[in-house]
């Protein structure tokens, strides 16, 4: 009887590299694959992993495909839910689909390739004779040594090639002979990654011993130091990092009774809560009548289990998180989960500590800040569906909550929902659709909404509810603008601090208040120019200056991460007449202390919330009365609640507004509109004063006056004008390359394609191409294309088609880069 012909089982796989579309391979007989799984699959010469999707039912003749090598899970990781999702991104963002779900899963890699060192035949058999040599020479002999080594080790325990040149550091020519001499060769090995433990340390008893009390080595006196100042670390390798120090001082310090070591807390909650535990019923605000009213209509919106996006537009300190709080309580009452995103990683400690007060051991926390341990436990905890609730920054969207039954995006007009880096999702976009896919209320709250999400509110397509109250009838702070031109007319002098700015500060320094001063530029200096040619010193890799930063004593570059030596002497002219030119927030805090010698002056920006610990400590101090004026960036501006704050300074919001981005005023107005939030919110009135060369720009004049609407009225007029989202969808393409005629040839193709295309009849326009305003980032030069489109759908259309014609003329993907939906045209 004739063998019947098996059919082969054919599934699509999202390969984890630069691939935009999914790859086809054959399912081995007896092996469980479905959609979901993680799998290991040939590309090329290399394994890497995938991401099982659909079965695949046919191949055109004469394609041959290869086998998947093994599946990595039991049970599939991503549900239809977010498999979906991530196609949708891929689709939408034009982003290679593997990347979109290498993004979606922030776990340990379960494979790691190492070199290795391995003897040969040849090897083994020169280290048999000289074995057998009586000679001390060949006993001593530097080679010998080497191939015991390796020979040595067995199959257990191998030699990395790393490793074997670290030993013999003292004469590196050994193994290069060796190698040469074919007695030994190297390998790559994949093996399975191990896991580290990490460790979370507090400091046991009282204050740091002092010398005189206790002798302690200076590593673990550094390490006792940093814990004193920066307080319990939730990861010790982190904490060892600060501290210049190693595990084996720390260990030594438990021993000696100086700090303790315990297990991290899941998903890198830094309030314990006991294993299993509940949190206590807190004892819950009263809500306001407006507060009640938005929660009965948000309640009944969840009870109907369906989709829908609200607008939640409340002012500044009207109680919009308590509302998110209670929503979220109902909603696990119902047996469904939560989803809250916040826009800064910065953001997450104050929400975080409501969060647990209300739920307990549910709550997970899952941003890129966390260490890998802490987003795998995170990650694991939301899937298994011992964490009901999920809060974190834009990657939280991909969260595996098995049963979503509530979105929230807070502050959804920040622009740091948008990824800035391949996949160029929006996060706020894409937790609609995550929304709409689980059937779920999608909440999104902003005292200041984006134009985007207020015309989608006034066209119908998301449904608004206000809050125009603060809580417990407390008036909105009175802002004040200060004309820093008159300021230079009366005193002749260019100073950060107006007269005025100061004569407030000083009142508030003999009434106990507290002042918050926004200045939205770290660093010390903007740049140093030199006065006798004019030229700055710039970044290597970038078209723009560096920014002398005065603790580190080092020019940094903000965009790329150049860093180089502060000069004494112009390298162009030779010149000593450098000069510092302009304030960052570094500046600004020694001029504060300079002006005001008996004030407790605080800074807070990226620089200083980088130190671990250091941005929690910052903000507990500030709210516990311990800092008299705290100093910083946008950081400070969003979603705080300081009670003893009653004046807010802004220094500048000028560089913002000479921004050439058509955003320039929308995110001005929202800072100042923020800033203006944060004073005020206790008993006592809060003021605000804005200092600005453009005192009549309407978004300085309607952020003073805390109009939205009229703001939102002007500028959707001007947007119209200009052809700009959101009465136009818009993509910005930039090609790029290290070098600057590869990068013209690139453009060279885009323009090529553009003009074959009857652009004006398919409702397309086409700014460029031209360079971009920052001509050259880390070391690539960046031609820019603009593309608006009437309608969405087509604009995604023709981008794909762009793909398609650039990669038949050989352009490499990494040259193209096509962002939908920009947010920072720079």
């Amino acid at each position: 009887m004739p063998r019947k012909k098996t059919i082969d089982k054919l599934i699509e796989v999202a390969v984890m590299a630069a691939i935009r579309h999914p790859l086809t391979y054959r399912v081995p007989e007896g092996m469980d694959v479905r959609p979901g799984h993680r799998v290991m699959v040939p590309l090329g010469a290399r394994q890497s992993r995938g991401i099982a999707l659909e079965p695949r039912t046919r191949l055109a003749p004469g394609v041959r495909v290869r086998e998947i090598s093994r599946v990595l899970d039991p049970q599939p990781l991503l549900s239809p839910e977010l498999l979906t999702l991530g196609l949708w991104i891929a689709e939408y963002y034009l982003a290679p689909v593997g990347e979109v779900f290498r993004a979606m899963l922030p776990l340990k890699p379960e494979i790691s390739r190492m070199r290795v060192v391995t003897l040969t035949e040849a090897g083994r058999k020169k280290l048999d004779e000289l074995a057998s040599s009586l000679l001390e020479e060949a006993r001593s002999n530097e080679e010998v040594r080497l191939l015991r080594h390796v020979a040595g080790t067995g199959a257990a325990k191998m030699v990395s090639y790393e490793s074997a040149r670290r030993k013999f550091s003292a004469s590196p020519q050994v193994i290069a002979s060796a190698l040469k001499d074919g007695l030994l060769t190297i390998k790559t090995i994949a093996r399975e990654g191990k896991q580290r433990e990490t460790f979370a340390v507090r400091l046991v008893g009282g204050p740091v011993p002092s010398p005189a009390e206790q002798r302690l080595s200076p590593m673990a006196r550094r390490i006792l130091e940093a814990l004193d100042q920066l307080g319990p670390a939730e990861d010790h390798r982190a904490l060892l990092k600060s501290a210049r120090g190693d595990l084996a001082a720390l260990k030594k310090l438990e021993q000696a009774g100086l700090v303790q070591l315990g297990q991290p807390q899941p998903g890198g909650a830094q309030i314990p809560v006991a294993a299993g535990s509940v949190a206590a019923e807190p004892k819950l605000p009263n809500l306001t009548a407006a507060q009640a009213a938005v929660m009965a209509d948000l309640k009944a919106s969840l009870e109907m289990g369906k989709f829908e996006v609200v607008l939640l537009q409340g002012i500044t300190a009207s109680g919009k998180t308590e509302i998110y709080l209670r929503l979220i309580a109902e909603c696990l009452e119902r047996g469904r989960d939560a989803l809250m995103l916040v826009p800064e990683i910065a953001l997450t400690p104050g929400v975080q500590a409501q969060f647990i007060e209300r739920f307990g051991h549910r709550v997970a926390l899952l941003h890129s800040g966390l260490g890998a341990r802490e987003r795998h436990d995170a990650w694991w905890r939301a899937s298994l569906g011992e964490a009901k609730v999920v809060l974190g920054t834009r990657s939280a969207v991909f969260a595996p909550l098995a049963n979503l039954g509530l979105v929230i995006v807070d502050e959804e007009h920040d622009p740091s929902y948008k990824q800035q880096e391949a996949p160029r999702y929006h996060g706020r976009d894409a937790a609609v659709v995550r929304a709409r896919l689980a059937q779920a209320l999608a909440v999104l709250g902003s005292a200041t909404p984006s134009l985007e999400s207020a015309h989608n509110a006034r066209t119908g397509k998301y449904r608004i509810r206000t809050l125009e109250e603060r809580i417990g009838g407390r008036p909105l702070a009175q802002v004040e603008i200060v004309d820093m031109r008159q300021e230079f007319r009366e005193t002749l002098t260019q100073v950060p601090i107006s007269r005025r700015l100061k004569e407030e500060i000083e009142l508030q320094l003999r009434t106990g208040a507290q002042t918050m001063i926004l200045l939205n530029r770290r660093g010390y200096s903007w740049f140093v120019l030199c006065r006798s040619c004019g030229q700055t010193q710039r970044c290597v890799n970038c078209s723009i200056s560096l920014t002398y930063h005065r603790r580190e004593h080092q020019m940094v570059c903000h965009y790329c991460g150049f860093t180089a030596k502060v000069l004494a002497r112009c390298p162009a002219c030779d010149s000593e007449h450098l000069h510092y030119v302009g304030e960052g927030t570094e500046k600004l805090e020694d001029k504060f202390v300079e002006l005001f010698p008996g004030a407790r002056v605080t800074r807070l920006d990226r620089d200083v919330a980088r130190r671990q610990g250091q941005f929690a400590k910052t903000l507990s101090d500030f709210r516990a009365g311990k800092i008299d004026i705290l100093v910083g960036t946008q950081l400070i501006a969003k979603g705080h609640d300081f009670p003893g704050v009653t004046l807010v300074g802004v220094v500048s919001v000028d560089a913002g507004l000479s921004m050439p981005d058509f955003r320039a005023a929308e995110r001005t107005f929202q800072l100042l509109t923020q800033a203006a939030g944060r004073a005020g919110r206790g008993d006592m009135p809060g003021r605000v004063l804005v200092q600005t060369f453009y005192p009549e720009h309407y978004a300085v004049r309607m952020a003073a006056e805390q109009n939205y609407e009229v703001f939102f009225t002007k500028e959707m007029r001007f947007r119209r004008l200009m052809h700009y989202p959101p009465w136009t969808a818009l993509a910005n393409i930039i090609a790029r390359h290290k070098d600057l005629e590869r990068a013209a040839g690139v453009a060279r193709h885009i323009k090529n394609y553009f003009d074959s295309l009857e652009t004006s009849a398919q409702g397309l326009k086409v700014l460029g191409p031209s360079p971009a305003p920052l001509a050259r980032i880390e070391g690539r030069y960046r031609i820019q294309c603009l593309i608006k489109a009437n309608s969405r759908a087509k604009l995604n259309e023709v981008l794909h088609r762009l793909v398609d014609y650039c990669e038949q003329r050989g352009v490499a993907a990494r040259d193209l880069m096509i962002d939908m939906d920009p947010v920072n045209l720079m």
